[in-house]
């Protein structure tokens, strides 16, 4: 058979192709029955495996009919009926039957060697036909497969007998098999398009058409077991599941490679294979090889003016030359382009192979060239000076590196793996010699900024380190914005006072005459690392006053961070001022101005919510998100995520928030932001908290435990929000007295200086809650009492809301109902225009109960259903059971939701393992829990608890 690609490589095992081997076994069964010619064709690309599948066919399902094969080549189509020759004289020895005609096979040889069949006249033609048809016929009269292989490359008189052959049949059992590239004929064969699927278990007819398809990526691991998943899903896709070409790929069982399909595409192709291949393109006039070198260099799809640049020819001539190519199917064009690309990834990889190494310098370097003078995509710019720079040959490696930079900085934004690969290689293309001190700078600063955007913050605080403190002083202010970076690296690493000492540093050392830009820059990361070290900074150095100038955006993110700075330090009139003034800014800023500071979008975002304008927050959080997503900054997508979760749970979207803090949490860790992550366990944690559903007592706790346990300085921000996080769970879940003592070491005092002033009203409500479940009614009214001081003094309508609900649950507590119902009523109202839904829920649940307590029924069944539907919405399970509690004494009052429910499932004979299946809780948590009931009521025993239940609650009965 044709010694092809499989012959070059081990001789890999036949896979697949069952339905095209019955074809062939139905079709030579129906040549014997009839004992007349059938013509089965059997196409496809090159290296698909043809020569293959037809040995096969004859060995598997016509091993005792004679076969004959005769192969074409591309050395001798000046010969006549090679092909014929080559099966009757010169091919594989013929079997039984056929050896013993040697007359028959001397006289085809002779007989037709006699007729110049190509320079005879019509009739003489027609008559040497008549006479090879005769022929043939002596061979196959008992049976014979005549297969005729590689016909693309037969000379016009093979081609004009087998259509000679398909308009007189034999009249003998003959099954003339016809195997070639459809693309490469010159002469088409007279059939339609192959036959669909769905016939091909049908009776055969007079001819039969197969043709022959890629392997499936499961036939791939069959053809190659002592393959990996993950480089054997790369040679495939390169391959396409070409298995000629598979098997001409060198292969590395042990290969590790973190880019396989890079790897593969760089690999060198065996001796023999190249060979093999070389047999396309070995004879083509020298232009035509000059294109198709110069294509293999070009490598992506190429016009024909490009290739004519970098072969050095002639337009004209590699116009025509690159259509003669196309019609040889070397190449192919693109379809709806005017486009050429190498027909296979393997055959360009084998003409590359096969070119001078000298050359492929030269035509590489006239590729950049040329590409660069046409505006290419960086992606190809940045391809041809990487070959560059891989080649021995160090004169390009300046150029090299302005066209890797520039790239890199093109699509930093849409892909920054790929600008960073670039920006690594140019800075090792630049040897750290004097002369090259200042690009290499240029250039880590470059890697520097693009790796810290990318979340690698470890590699950009490395370079940052080396080369910031080697920046003059300049009155362009780059040192100053460079310092800048460092302090935002060291600042998102948790390294507040770093980044804050770094940053004064510079500020004070700024050249008289600096631009703005890097002062609004340094005095923002001062702010901000204030703010998280716990002491937010009201009085940043005031550059706005010195110079207006620079970017707008520059400005807004440090009015952003003053207004974060005031509110948290409860100076609210001021943080409305400066919000507002940033935020106009911001508002009539494009996104391509915006999208580099994420940080100005979260100050922005964050101090909307606190002073309660949540759909600000939301607009401003949202926009933030999507370009960071768009140019995939996980740098601040993480802060993003945890503002926007916060938005969400205090707008009462409890599944919304978790699912952002888990998100925010996965980014936190990828970057390697232990601060951050702290924060997104604490969100995740509260938010699961209130959500109340099974195990999520549990599971909060051990979330907001794991938050304290990586920010354990609770002077830092991060520090507190843990602590009040797990003081949250702590309190849902039934133990007030740790709620209690987080929360004032979180305050530093009974004041709770050391908290945000703007929420105060929040901490001293869960106060209040954690002394009303300790049963500590006095306690609870004097929090109650500060929250509604505090409360006053913030003039936040949410923040009231807190206060009002913590005064209503003391009166209920106290049984005092008539003077609770205002205070709830005014809590529920509060809530609803500070936009927090879950809060307003829980005030109405409390409001029901005392609305049944008082005998206004109207009022309560309004209250609860409104409730419902607002927990139903947030997704929490915690009004449910506040709903059932009764107003009575104030025993009642110091249960928690969870004990409450437990001690009426107790009160109907459940034991605690059916209780703790109930509530997706251990037995021992059960157990537990009624221990602290029988403290709290007063009993001593299940059947105590039962009648103390009975004599309260009637909603069973």
């Amino acid at each position: 058979m044709t010694p092809g690609l499989e012959s070059a490589s081990s001789s890999p095992r036949f896979v697949g192709r069952r339905p095209q081997l019955a074809r062939i076994g139905r079709a030579q069964a129906a040549v014997l029955s009839r004992g007349w010619q059938m013509v089965c064709e059997v196409v496809g690309e090159p290296g698909i495996g043809k020569t293959r599948f037809v040995r096969e066919a004859l060995e598997r399902c016509v091993p005792a009919v004679p076969w004959a094969v005769g192969t074409c080549s591309p050395d001798e189509r000046g010969v006549p009926f090679h092909v014929f020759r080559h099966a009757f004289t010169e091919g594989q020895s013929l079997r039984r039957g056929l050896r013993a005609e040697r007359s028959a096979g001397e006289t085809w040889a002779e007989s037709v060697a006699a007729v110049p069949a190509a320079r005879a006249s019509d009739a003489r033609r027609f008559r040497t036909y008549q006479l090879a048809r005769r022929l043939i016929g002596l061979a196959a009269r008992d049976g014979l497969v005549l297969v005729l292989d590689d016909l693309h490359w037969a000379d016009a008189s093979s081609t004009g007998l087998i259509a000679h052959l398909l308009r007189y049949p034999v009249p003998a059992p003959l099954l003339l098999v016809l195997v070639y590239r459809p693309r490469q004929m010159a002469t088409p064969m007279p059939f339609g398009p192959p036959d669909p699927d769905k016939h091909a278990d049908a009776e055969p007819t007079s001819h039969d058409r197969i043709e022959l398809r890629p392997l499936g990526l499961a036939e791939v691991a069959l053809l190659q077991p002592h393959i990996g998943p993950g480089e054997l899903r790369a040679r495939y896709d390169l391959t396409g599941g070409n298995p000629g070409y598979l098997a001409v790929l060198p292969s590395d069982p042990t290969s590790d490679s973190a880019d396989p399909i890079r790897e593969a595409q760089s690999s060198r192709l065996s001796d023999a294979a190249v060979a093999v291949l070389r047999r396309e393109w070995t004879n083509l006039p020298p232009v035509e090889v000059a294109c198709l070198r110069a294509g293999a260099i070009v490598d992506a799809p190429f016009t024909a003016d490009l290739l004519a640049e970098v072969a050095q020819v002639p337009t004209s001539l590699a116009v025509e030359a690159g259509w003669r190519l196309a019609r040889l199917d070397l190449i192919r064009r693109v379809p709806g382009t005017g486009r050429f690309a190498f027909r296979h990834p393997v055959l360009r990889m084998a003409v590359a192979q096969d070119t001078d190494p000298a050359w492929q310098v030269e035509a590489c370097a006239r590729a950049l060239t040329a590409l660069v003078d046409r505006g290419a995509p960086p992606a190809d710019r940045a391809r041809y000076a990487e070959r560059l720079l891989a080649l021995p040959n160090g004169g390009w490696a300046d150029r090299c590196v302005n066209v890797l930079c520039r790239a890199a900085q093109e699509v930093r934004r849409e892909t920054p793996d790929l600008a960073i690969r670039w920006l690594r290689l140019a800075l090792r293309a630049l040897r750290p010699t004097a002369g090259l001190t200042q690009r290499r700078q240029d250039v880590s600063l470059a890697l520097a900024e693009i790796t810290g955007e990318a979340g690698d913050l470890a590699e950009s605080r490395a370079l940052l380190q080396e080369i910031v403190p080697l920046f003059p002083a300049d009155p362009d202010g780059r040192r100053a914005q460079a310092v800048a970076l460092w302090a935002r690296v060291e600042r998102l690493l948790g390294n507040y006072a770093e980044a804050a000492a770094i940053s004064r540093r510079e500020l004070a050392a700024l050249p008289a005459g600096a631009g703005p830009t890097g002062g609004y820059r340094l005095a923002t990361e001062i702010g901000v690392a204030g703010i998280l070290a716990g002491r937010p900074v009201t009085g940043l150095p005031d550059v706005l006053s010195g110079d207006l100038g620079g970017s707008g955006v520059d400005r807004a993110s440090l009015l952003a961070v003053r207004s974060l700075a005031a509110v948290l330090d409860g100076a609210l009139d001021d943080a409305r001022g400066l919000l507002d003034a940033g935020a106009r800014i911001v508002d009539s800023l494009p996104d391509r101005d915006v999208r580099d500071h994420p940080d100005c979008l979260t100050a922005l975002g964050l101090s909307e919510l606190y002073l309660e304008r949540q759909a600000d927050a939301v607009r401003h959080l949202d926009r933030g998100l999507t370009l960071v997503r768009a140019s995939h900054r996980d740098d601040g997508l993480c802060q993003l995520l945890l503002g926007r979760s916060q938005v969400a749970y205090h707008g009462g979207q409890l599944n919304t928030a978790i699912g952002l803090a888990t998100e925010a949490g996965i980014v936190a860790r990828r970057i390697g932001s232990h601060h951050l992550l702290s924060f997104a366990l604490a969100f995740e944690a509260e938010a699961t908290a209130w959500r109340g559903g099974p195990r999520d007592d549990d599971r909060a706790v051990a979330l907001a435990r794991s938050a304290a346990g990586i920010a354990t300085d609770l002077a830092t921000w991060c520090g507190r929000t843990a602590a009040t996080a797990l003081a949250t769970a702590a309190l849902l879940s039934g133990d007030p007295a740790t709620c209690a003592e987080l929360v004032r070491s979180a305050g530093g005092d009974s004041r709770l200086s050391r908290l945000q002033t703007s929420l105060r009203p929040r901490w001293y409500e869960l106060l209040c809650a954690a002394a009303l479940a300790a049963d500590e009614v006095a306690d609870a009214e004097r929090q109650a009492r500060l929250a509604l001081a505090e409360a006053d003094r913030v003039g936040l309508p949410g923040q009231r809301g807190f206060a009002e609900s913590a005064y209503g649950e003391v009166l209920l507590a106290r049984g005092e109902v008539q003077a609770a119902l205002p205070h709830l009523e005014a809590a529920a109202d509060l809530f609803r225009v500070g936009g927090m839904v879950l809060r307003r829920s829980l005030a109405l649940a409390s409001l029901a109960r005392a609305a049944e307590a008082a005998d206004q029924t109207g009022l309560a069944a309004r209250a609860r259903r409104r409730a419902l539907e607002l927990a139903g919405w947030c997704g929490t399970e915690r009004v449910g059971p506040r709903l059932t509690r009764p107003v009575g004494p104030r025993e009642v009052a110091a249960l928690t939701d969870r004990e409450w429910h437990i001690a009426r499932l107790a009160a109907t004979g459940a034991t605690s393992r059916l209780i703790g299946r109930q509530l997706n809780i251990s037995p021992r948590t059960v157990e537990a829990h009624l221990t602290r009931l029988y403290r709290k009521t007063g009993v001593a025993s299940r059947s105590g608890l039962a009648a103390w239940v009975a004599r309260l609650d009637d909603t069973d009965r």
